[in-house]
C-alpha cells in the first residue's frame, strides 16, 4: 500500500505543470509571437527582433517587420543598441584588468590627461567611471553625445570638446548617469592598448565571443549593411537621416544583431566571459539607485532576494534595445527595435516586462498605450498661442489700438519669449537643445513654431502700433 501511495504521488508530481526554466512550451512561444506583433502594431514599431536563451540553449528567436529601406528584418539585421553598449565597454575594461593593464582602483590620470573644473583627475578612479560615481554631470555628458562625430579620432576629439569637465558631487558619493564617463573609458582603452576603440573591441570582445556582425564604428556598420532606424513624429515612424556617432560607441553606438546578442547572453549565463573573481566584480552592485536597485560596472542590478537580475536598456534617436539577464532562473533575452522618441521611452520597457511575464508566469499582460501626453500638450499650447497671437494682431489692426506703453511692453515680451524659450527649456529639462532635437524631434519642431509665433506677434504688434501712432500724428498735424 505504501509503495502504491509513493508511486501515485510521484506520478502526480510529474503531471503537474513544470516551473522549470529549461525550455519554453509551444503555448509560450505562440504567446511571445502574438505579443510581439500586437506590441509592434500598438506602438507602430516598423522592425524588431527578440532572442531568448535558457539554460544555454536558444529557445526563442524571431525577427519581425521591416528595415528603413523595406527589407525584411532578420536575426542578422544590425541595430544600434544604445546604452547596452556600456556593459560591453565595461567588459573590455575588465579584460584589460585581467591582463594587468588597468587597475580599477587606479585614478584615471594614470592613463589619460584631462582637465576638470572642480576636482583633480587624480581623484577619479576607473571604477568611478564604470559606476557613474565620478561626479561628472549628466548634462555635461549630454553636451557631447549624439553629435554624429565620425572617424578614428572621434573619441579623442570628443574628449577635447568635453574639457574642462564639470562636476557637481564629490567623487564616489553619488550615482549620476553620464555619457561622459564611458567616453573617457573609451579614451582609456585607446591609450592603454594603442588601438582604436573599435579595433580593440573587435579583437578582444566581439571576436572572442564570436559576435561576427557586431561593430563599433560607422564605417564597419556600413560595410555589413547597416540601415538607420526611424524617428517617431507623434507616434508615426519617419525615416531617420541616420544617427551613428563613432565617439559615442563606448556609451551608446555599438551596433549588433539578434544572432550576436544570443551569443553574448549565452556567455553571460554560462559565466565564461571572465575568470571568477573578475566575473563576480563585473556583475556585482556598486552604488545604490533606489529601493533594491543598484548600478554596477556597466549594469543595472536588482538585489531582491526573490528576484535578482541584471539588465540594461539603451536608446539612440532611431532605435531602442533591452537586455535582461536572470541568472537564478537561467534565462536571458534581448529585445531590439528600430524606432524611438523620448515620449515613447516606456514602450519597450512595457514590452520587456511582458516578455518576462510570459517566460516566468506563462501569462501575457495587457499592453498599455503610449503615454505621450507631453507632445500633445505642447501641440495644443502651440495652437492656442498661435490663435491668441493672431487674434491680438487682427484686433490691433481693426480696432485702432491706441499707442501706449502697455502695448509696447506686450510686443517686447513676445520677442523676449521668442529669444528665451529654448534656454528656459534646456534649463528646465536639464538637456542640451541638440539632445531634445534628437530624441523628441516633433516637440522640437513645435517649439520652433512657437518661437516663430512669438517673434511674428512681437514684430507685427510693434509695426501696427507705430503705424497707428504715425497715422494719429499726421491727423493731428493736419488739423
Amino acid at each position: 500500500m505504501k509503495r502504491i501511495l509513493v508511486s501515485t504521488i510521484l506520478l502526480l508530481a510529474l503531471m503537474l505543470p513544470s516551473t522549470s526554466y529549461a525550455e519554453l512550451t509551444s503555448d509560450q512561444k505562440e504567446m511571445l509571437h502574438t505579443y510581439m506583433e500586437e506590441a509592434m502594431e500598438l506602438y507602430q514599431i516598423p522592425g524588431a527582433t527578440l532572442g531568448i536563451v535558457k539554460d544555454g540553449e536558444v529557445v526563442f528567436q524571431e525577427a519581425f517587420g521591416v528595415e528603413q529601406e523595406g527589407d525584411k528584418v532578420e536575426n542578422d539585421t544590425l541595430f544600434t543598441i544604445g546604452s547596452v553598449s556600456k556593459p560591453l565597454t565595461s567588459l573590455a575594461v575588465m579584460k584589460l584588468v585581467e591582463d594587468g593593464k588597468v587597475d580599477l582602483n587606479a585614478t584615471i590620470d594614470h592613463y589619460i590627461d584631462v582637465d576638470f573644473t572642480d576636482v583633480q583627475d587624480s581623484e577619479i578612479t576607473v571604477k568611478d567611471l564604470l559606476a557613474h560615481t565620478s561626479g561628472i554631470t549628466s548634462y555635461d555628458g549630454l553636451k557631447i553625445a549624439d553629435k554624429n562625430m565620425r572617424g578614428e579620432q572621434a573619441i579623442s576629439e570628443a574628449v577635447e570638446q568635453l574639457q574642462p569637465i564639470g562636476t557637481n558631487y564629490d567623487t564616489g558619493e553619488v550615482h549620476q548617469y553620464s555619457a561622459a564617463n564611458y567616453l573617457l573609458l573609451g579614451k582609456v582603452i585607446e591609450e592603454v592598448t594603442g588601438k582604436t576603440f573599435s579595433t580593440y573591441m573587435q579583437d578582444e570582445v566581439f571576436g572572442e565571443l564570436q559576435m561576427n556582425r557586431t561593430v563599433a564604428s560607422y564605417k564597419e556598420a556600413q560595410a555589413v549593411g547597416y540601415q538607420p532606424g526611424f524617428e517617431s513624429w507623434f507616434g508615426i515612424p519617419v525615416k531617420s537621416d541616420g544617427w551613428y556617432d563613432d565617439s559615442g560607441a563606448p556609451y551608446g553606438y555599438i551596433a549588433s544583431t539578434s544572432d550576436d546578442m544570443v551569443k553574448l547572453m549565452t556567455a553571460l549565463l554560462n559565466e565564461t566571459v571572465l575568470p571568477e573573481p573578475l566575473w563576480n566584480e563585473y556583475t556585482s552592485p556598486v552604488v545604490h539607485r533606489k529601493e533594491d536597485q543598484y548600478y554596477g560596472l556597466g549594469w543595472r542590478i536588482s538585489t531582491n532576494e526573490d528576484d535578482a537580475y541584471y539588465y540594461h536598456g539603451g536608446e539612440t534617436p532611431d532605435s531602442r534595445t533591452e537586455l535582461f539577464v536572470h541568472p537564478d532562473n537561467g534565462y536571458a533575452f534581448t529585445l531590439m527595435t528600430n524606432k524611438n522618441n523620448f515620449s515613447e521611452v516606456m514602450n519597450t520597457i512595457h514590452m520587456k516586462e511582458g516578455i518576462r511575464s510570459i517566460v516566468e508566469n506563462q501569462e501575457a499582460p495587457p499592453l498599455p498605450k503610449t503615454a505621450d501626453s507631453m507632445r500633445w500638450i505642447v501641440l495644443f499650447v502651440t495652437i492656442g498661442i498661435g490663435a491668441v497671437a493672431l487674434w491680438d494682431v487682427i484686433r490691433g489692426v481693426k480696432k485702432g489700438v491706441r499707442f501706449f506703453k502697455g502695448r509696447i511692453a506686450i510686443s517686447v515680451l513676445s520677442i523676449v519669449l521668442a529669444v528665451s524659450l529654448i534656454p528656459v527649456l534646456v534649463q528646465t529639462f536639464g538637456s542640451p537643445w541638440h539632445t531634445i532635437q534628437a530624441f523628441a524631434p516633433d516637440i522640437a519642431l513645435l517649439v520652433y513654431v512657437t518661437i516663430g509665433i512669438f517673434l511674428a506677434h512681437g514684430l507685427a504688434s510693434t509695426a501696427v502700433l507705430f503705424k497707428k501712432r504715425k497715422s494719429r500724428k499726421l491727423l493731428s498735424e493736419a488739423s
